[in-house]
């Protein structure tokens, strides 16, 4: 497996979960597909990282391709000195919509039956279960990141697109139809931009990574400003957020505007979210959330010009793991998700997905 980055990682020790019959030397491996890379990991249930890999997302329509997938990743677990025997679950963040038939995953491709197929084949009589990627997120952060303390969480990814996840009382909220937390379609200008969801005016056209490139350039074609107050910092792309976070470090008021929009539609948006869930923290991560030092502020002041006066005190916070997020996620779900007998359920209390 050439192409795979692993390394490992010590953490400190966690509190353990309630109870004691579960086997604590069992370690749980979170997979989180990926559009261009799959991370892996082993974690046991305290939450320490034993190991990690990624390895190249590649097309899984067949059945050849879907075993050499499930091949590589019995490859790294075996490679780490670890028999299925040791594994207690395999939990895997797919990206994309989870529902009752299936997964809609439009940016990868992949048969998903063929590839669950085959990991049950690879880790023969080991529970494997499937979580969406932006909720392993949330229930990694949860976890072992910034919302560690939390009850309920809001974990808000921008990038390209805007997705959420979203844990109450320690519960991943999937939804009926698995789209629960897709905030980034919560209309704030109504008959607005056009969204690739087919609608208009969705908060993902105006504060995801593309939303705020193009306001930047729509600032700076307006005629608005004077340009002598422009910076040397122009986006090569129309995701390219960098550009326009050190523009606005420079004062270039085609990225303030672009940063009040965002924060004023990011926020209305978020307040809305808030009078239905009252989170204790909002997480923000993904590639935006990198410039977070730019908008943080200014978003939280939004949140709070709009939200339902008890739900002032919502803390914002940025993601803590990075990349990791996933496979913490993911592996936690497993450790939820495991069989358990009448009076291992007794764990399932409020504190249980803490």
């Amino acid at each position: 497996m050439d192409a795979r980055e692993s390394s490992t990682m010590s953490l400190g020790m966690k509190r353990p979960l309630k109870g004691t019959l579960m086997d604590e030397s069992k370690l749980y491996l979170g997979i989180d597909y990926g559009g261009n890379t799959v991370k892996l990991g082993l974690i046991d249930y305290y939450g320490n990282l034993s190991g990690k890999a990624s390895i190249p997302t590649g097309d899984l329509t067949s059945k050849v391709a879907c075993r050499a997938f499930a091949a590589e990743v019995g490859e790294f677990v075996h490679g780490m000195g670890v028999y299925t025997s040791e594994l207690g679950g395999i939990g895997l963040a797919v990206p994309g919509i989870k529902m009752k038939d299936g997964f809609m995953t439009p940016n990868v491709k992949a048969d998903w039956p063929l590839v669950l197929q085959s990991l049950e084949r690879t880790f023969y009589k080991v529970n494997l279960t499937t979580i969406n990627d932006s909720n392993a997120a949330a229930l990694g952060e949860m976890w072992m990141g910034a919302g560690e303390n939390a009850h309920t969480e809001l974990f808000v990814t921008i990038g390209t697109g805007i997705g959420a996840g979203l844990i109450v009382q320690g519960s991943v909220i999937e939804g009926s139809h698995g789209s629960a937390g897709e905030v980034g379609h919560i209309t704030v200008v109504p008959g607005g931009r056009e969204c690739m969801c087919g609608r208009k005016g969705c908060v993902e056209r105006y504060a995801s990574a593309r939303g705020i490139v193009q306001t930047f350039r729509e600032a700076g074609e307006s005629g608005k400003y004077d340009t002598a107050m422009f910076s040397e910092h122009e986006p090569q792309g129309e995701s390219d957020t960098l550009a326009v976070f050190e523009a606005y470090r420079e004062g270039d008021p085609r990225a303030i505007e672009a940063i009040d929009v965002m924060c004023d539609k990011l926020g209305f948006a978020l307040a809305h979210v808030a009078c239905v869930v009252d989170p204790d923290v909002i997480i923000l991560g993904g590639g935006v959330a990198s410039g977070a030092d730019c908008f943080v502020d200014k978003l939280r002041d939004s949140f709070k010009s709009y939200c339902f006066p008890s739900c002032s005190a919502t803390e914002f916070k940025t993601a803590s793991l990075s990349n990791d997020a996933g496979i913490y996620g993911a592996a936690r779900y497993a450790i939820i998700s495991a069989p358990r007998d009448k009076a291992q359920r007794d764990w399932l209390d409020p504190d249980f997905g803490l």
